[in-house]
């Protein structure tokens, strides 16, 4: 089965013209058409850090000591955001010896350079199934697939990468994907006609292309309600609210910081951060656009799964007695869930930053803008066609550039899966001339059997990889267990003062933001945009609603129960509440 995916994108010359001067867009002057008067911003609140504990012991094994701290308060109102790592480590001496024992190998097994044990039935079979090679100091006898040289399937090899509860990429993948098991299980690969091998930890693996036609021309207002709908796609199953920390600041416990996942990938935090950008812009709305281009799905095997060498020197590594900065690490690692099952491919989202100014004075309708954007699937990306790669639809606006502001100040891109060069070339476009032309979507959508980005994916927590056997497992999986939990407390919008007349608090990389409703705006969302309501002359009524404080911790066990209490916290509100509970209980 051939991959069918091909683009025609229409964009109204009205809507390609793309204004940038210099380095940045031009932003119009804005005048303000409020009714009442313009309240200032809350007085801006930088972040705060408690103390450093003190220094820990030294660890006789990784010759290294460590402390940590904690966020008290995240920046807000325009306030210094929290960036830096809650762990330090440093280098330190000590008399007392490290009794870490490597594994103990059976009769049956070969024991590795690392440590690690294999069947001795695995050596000299060509493949690596010790990482470091050690099995394989010796002429290839019996080849499980014979006199074939076959390559690892690309989507197979990245499968079971990590994903972190608050958004970020994990720098690692936990498992060995060159690991066969002595098996010569293959794939005909429908992208290229190779057949391909399927590594032991893949226990289903099938191609099945789809492409998702979907597309989301939604026009938004404002930011605020923008960043909230980017930032739900964003979010994971579990119950964080809108807490987010896209950006590493814990030091990785490895010595090279390469990431095993592709790092060419336009990430959905740097929309993020340009959408940020234009919370205090006038006269400004978007347009949303995304589309997605499905390869394979994968799901692992229930046990017996190969961890990489390095995941288990990393887990033995972790001290048995609690210390939160280095268990954050991990989590940022390795992330704090691993995908039992996923699906591979690729995936893009433009959001245009339409000036309102220009529309009004063209007379342009809301509906005609979104017919701007036009899409059609059908081509096969290799396939030939006489027809141009720009299609225009039929819209009787064209507008010169030359007649004054254009309608598109900015577009900007997530694009996730492709070869770089692809990549790259996709948003450069893009950023360019407004438009993803047939061509460039085709050679991107070519390129993701190449470089397969995970779309979609099923988790189980990162400490369930933890081997049961290993000295201490229980110790280390409780931990990991805690500090999953403290990671999403530590970054939490419950450090965040609340916002007003119903805004939403999102917590991004270090800093609290208000997302307001249609009808506010400002840092705390404390102005009224009359101009946007339907009766100018009557201010709603809306319900002041504070934000509970971070939870307070368990108390000690008593009649196998514990409980713990949250306080609301209602600063520069009147006459505020929170909803839910005060008090939580639970077993114990």
């Amino acid at each position: 089965m051939r991959t069918k995916v091909a683009l025609q994108l229409g964009f109204c010359a009205l809507c390609l013209t793309v204004v940038m001067l210099g380095e940045g867009m031009y932003v119009f002057p804005v005048s303000f058409k409020h009714t009442g008067v313009e309240l200032p911003d809350p007085p801006a609140v930088d972040c705060v850090w408690s103390p450093w504990s003190e220094w820990g012991s030294c660890d006789p094994c990784t010759k290294t000591r460590r402390r940590s701290r904690a966020i008290e308060v995240f920046g807000q109102f325009g306030g210094e955001s929290c960036q830096g790592s809650v762990g330090d480590r440093e280098f330190c001496v000590t008399d007392v010896v490290c009794d870490r024992q490597p594994p103990v190998c059976s009769e049956a097994e070969f024991q590795c350079e690392s440590g690690s044990c294999i069947n001795k039935r695995f050596q000299c079979n060509g493949d690596y199934d010790c990482e470091d090679g050690s099995d394989e100091d010796c002429d290839p006898e019996r080849p499980p697939c014979g006199s074939r040289v076959l390559d690892t399937n690309e989507q197979s090899r990245t499968a079971g990468y990590g994903i972190n509860l608050l958004g970020s990429d994990p720098r690692m993948n936990p498992f060995n994907n060159d690991f066969f098991r002595g098996r010569c299980n293959v794939k005909r690969n429908p992208n290229n006609g190779n057949t391909e091998r399927i590594p032991w930890n893949i226990g289903v693996f099938n191609y099945e292309t789809q492409v998702d036609q979907t597309v989301s021309r939604e026009i938004y207002d404002d930011t605020h309600s923008l960043l909230k709908e980017i930032l739900r796609d964003k979010s994971f199953k579990i119950n964080v609210g809108f807490s987010f920390k896209m950006d590493l600041t814990e030091p990785s416990m490895s010595n090279t910081t390469t990431k095993a996942k592709v790092d060419h990938e336009y990430e959905k935090k740097t929309m993020i951060k340009e959408v940020t950008e234009y919370t205090s812009v006038q006269n400004k709305s978007f347009m949303r656009v995304k589309g997605k281009v499905q390869l394979s799905t994968y799901r692992l095997r229930s046990h017996e799964l190969q961890v990489a060498d390095e995941f288990l020197h990393h887990v033995r590594s972790l001290p048995v007695e609690y210390e939160k900065g280095i268990y954050f690490a991990f989590l940022e690692d390795y992330g704090t869930h691993y995908t039992k099952s996923g699906t591979s491919g690729g995936e893009y989202e433009l959001i245009y930053v339409l000036n309102q100014d220009s529309i009004r004075e063209k007379k342009i309708t809301e509906r005609k803008v979104q017919e701007c954007v036009k899409l059609g699937i059908s081509l096969n990306p290799d396939q030939k066609t006489k027809e141009p790669t720009n299609v225009m639809p039929d819209v009787p606006l064209k507008i010169d550039q030359t007649e004054g502001k254009a309608l598109v100040d900015k577009v900007m891109t997530s694009v996730k899966g492709g070869t770089l060069e692809s990549a790259v070339t996709m948003r450069a476009k893009l950023n360019r001339d407004g438009v993803m032309d047939l061509d460039t979507y085709q050679n991107w959508a070519r390129s993701i059997a190449d470089a397969p980005a995970l779309i979609q994916s099923e988790s189980e927590p990162i400490y369930m990889l933890i081997p049961v056997d290993m000295p201490d497992a229980s110790a280390r999986m409780a931990n990991l267990r805690q500090a999953t939990a403290d990671y999403v407390a530590e970054y939490n919008v419950c450090k965040c003062k609340p916002c007003q007349n119903g805004g939403t608090l999102a917590l991004l990389d270090g800093k609290c933001l208000c997302l307001c409703t249609h009808l506010f705006e400002g840092m705390a969302c404390q102005n009224y945009k009359g101009d946007r309501a339907k009766n100018p002359g009557t201010r709603p009524t809306t319900t002041q609603e504070g934000n509970w404080s971070c939870w307070s911790s368990w108390s000690s066990c008593s009649n196998e129960r514990r409980s713990r209490t949250r306080s609301c916290n209602t600063d520069g509100l009147r006459d505020a509440s929170c909803r839910g509970d005060s008090r939580s209980e639970e077993r114990c």
